[in-house]
């Protein structure tokens, strides 16, 4: 929430996934400390919590075998964009 605050200070919405979307505990801290944020799950807004880490690897592995950079050098800082991952026949 501090980062987010510092670094993105018009955030509006944040979508949370994975396990913290069944901690309601977690959930009501980051609402409470981002005032103003809409805190909910993506599956709000159809993606599965459960699956999303899952559909963003395949997404990865989908950009290698089309030779088209993933990255973002102004996030990563990487000297410029790069094919992430790698291909090992068997």
């Amino acid at each position: 929430a501090d980062a987010l605050l510092r670094l993105q200070p018009t955030t509006r919405r944040v979508l949370v996934c994975g396990g913290g979307v069944r901690n309601p505990v977690l959930l009501a801290r980051l609402a409470a400390r981002l005032p103003g944020v809409v805190v909910e799950s993506s599956a709000r807004h159809g993606l599965d919590p459960d699956y999303l880490e899952a559909m963003g690897f395949a997404w990865l592995a989908a950009e290698l075998l089309a030779g088209r950079a993933a990255n973002l050098p102004s996030v990563t800082g990487a000297a410029g964009p790069r094919l992430l991952g790698a291909i090992y026949p068997a």
